[in-house]
């Protein structure tokens, strides 16, 4: 018998910001419990610590550079074989909920990707509902925040049923702040009913009501992207987080451009095209407001983790429990707060690129963990053999079912590419191996690079690169990664819009 997929993913959330991952400060009750009755992945990793090229690696198991979508405001190379469609093929009911971000979200209307906002300003549009990349039916949520109340099916349903709930989204209409000297932080006035993460998991329980079995479902929330802007009472549940480590010279030793505003210019869109990620520093923020950020985040994570719960709970009242496999994860990381960080952007530190990863249900372990060298480009084949389903040959991942049978994983090492949006100087790539990780910037200055001991220095806080000490080792990886993961910076399909 074929397993139904339910797979749940959240948008910018951090490894440890799970109780399960060890996060003290933490409220994600139904999250760590999912991790007791399954199989939590310690080691996992994204190849890019950006929205688009990691949700696209989720779908291909491709590394950015082979699907396309390099940055964000691109599109997937066509012809590729992608896993909902992969599953509908073999008899699937595939459906998808909330913020898939496989397509420019600002593309021009002509281009007609149901993604865009621009998709539905057109009336033609009002009552399409897929398929889309192999998903039957999907229920779209667009962008975060603010942007969710201008396309998809959110904004639709949002605008016809509670139409004065649409400005509340709005930092004007803020309960508390936005803060002085972090704007991008407030306590939303839209009620938790209305939110669009409560939306999100009443349209993922309605599709559990009426799925035919066997069924993949994509779930995915904004939250906890930025902006810091959870309602009550999740903002209400943490007042403040307490500030992460922060070394002030260990930017001294890391390339100069991450101590500079990142460059800006304009790309087919009125508004000015930050680097990708959006990374900022935090020199100018106060302990207190840093503090306020990193606790409306707990409480985005803790709303987004109750949505997760009641899904999780409708799964189990429908006896669908025992058939189903559960995965979770995030599509990339977020600083907040440390290296004197916010966001992301292009430096690969483990706060972006190392992700949460739990898997449960029919055929995986239960109460264990392991620190394998797993990656996103391994969902794909992993979850096409748990259903039965050939791969296709070219892909870069593999199928993590050997975990499950106490075996290894064939793999010495991972590799990472970041594709700048404006600064050509910034793309880099790197190689991660078991205790080490060494970044290159082929196109940069002479002088930078990244080497880190990730045994003595898990947080990444020494760069090594250019320790005397240390030259072999770095030589010996810049070797490896030059020829198994050669530079590929001008990689990607066209660029269409900001993002």
């Amino acid at each position: 018998m074929r397993p139904n997929i339910l797979f749940l993913c959240t948008d910018q959330q951090r490894a440890d910001s799970l109780g399960c991952y060890g996060q003290t400060a933490a409220s994600t009750p139904h999250l760590d419990a999912l991790a007791s009755r399954g199989l939590r992945f310690d080691n996992h990793l994204t190849p890019n610590q950006i929205c688009c090229p990691s949700r696209g690696t989720m779908v291909t198991g491709l590394y950015p550079r082979h699907h396309g979508m390099t940055t964000n405001g691109r599109t997937l190379k066509n012809g590729l074989h992608v896993l909902p469609a992969l599953l509908a093929g073999a008899g699937y009911d595939t459906h998808a909920v909330g913020k898939l971000h496989l397509q420019p979200i600002l593309a021009h209307k002509d281009r007609v990707y149901p993604e865009s906002v621009a998709f539905w300003t057109s009336d033609d549009h009002a009552d399409w509902t897929g398929p889309y990349f192999g998903y039957r039916t999907v229920d779209f949520v667009i962008g975060e925040s603010l942007l969710v109340t201008q396309g998809g099916h959110y904004a639709a349903w949002l605008k016809k049923e509670h139409p004065e709930a649409v400005p509340l989204f709005q930092p004007a209409a803020a309960l508390e702040g936005p803060l002085d000297d972090l704007a991008e932080a407030w306590v939303s006035a839209v009620p938790d009913a209305l939110h669009y993460n409560t939306w999100i998991a009443d349209r993922a329980i309605a599709f559990l009501e009426r799925a035919r079995s066997p069924f993949m479902m994509f779930v995915s929330t904004p939250d906890p992207h930025h902006p810091f802007s959870p309602p009550r009472p999740w903002a209400d549940l943490h007042d403040s987080g307490p500030l992460p480590r922060h070394d002030p010279g260990e930017l001294e030793r890391m390339p100069d451009y991450i101590r500079r505003h990142l460059p800006t210019d304009w790309i087919d869109n009125a508004a000015a095209a930050v680097e990708q990620g959006g990374m900022t520093l935090t020199s100018g923020t106060s302990d207190a407001s840093l503090g306020r950020a990193i606790g409306l985040t707990r409480g985005m994570e803790s709303q987004v983790d109750h949505a997760f719960g009641r899904i999780l709970a409708t799964l189990a009242s429908l006896g669908l429990a025992d058939d189903t496999v559960v995965i979770f994860t995030s599509d990339h990381g977020e600083f907040l707060g440390h290296h004197g960080l916010l966001h992301k952007g292009p430096p690969p530190w483990r706060d972006l690129t190392r992700v949460s990863f739990i898997m449960a249900g029919p055929g995986i372990p239960a109460d264990r963990t392991t620190m394998a060298p797993s990656s996103h480009l391994d969902i794909m084949p992993t979850l096409l053999d748990l259903a039965g389903t050939s791969a296709p040959d070219d892909l870069d991942g593999m199928s993590l079912r050997p975990l499950f049978e106490n075996r290894s994983l064939d793999r010495k090492a991972r590799f990472l590419e970041f594709h700048p949006r404006v600064g050509p100087r910034l793309y880099n790539h790197s190689i991660v191996t078991d205790g080490w990780r060494l970044t290159l910037y082929p196109r940069g200055k002479a002088d930078w690079g990244e080497l880190f001991d990730l045994e003595a220095d898990p947080g990444e806080h020494h760069n090594l690169f250019h320790d005397q000490a240390h030259r072999t080792r770095r030589d010996s990886l810049a070797e490896t990664l030059t020829a198994s993961f050669p530079a590929a910076p001008d990689a990607g399909t066209p660029l269409i819009a900001k993002w």
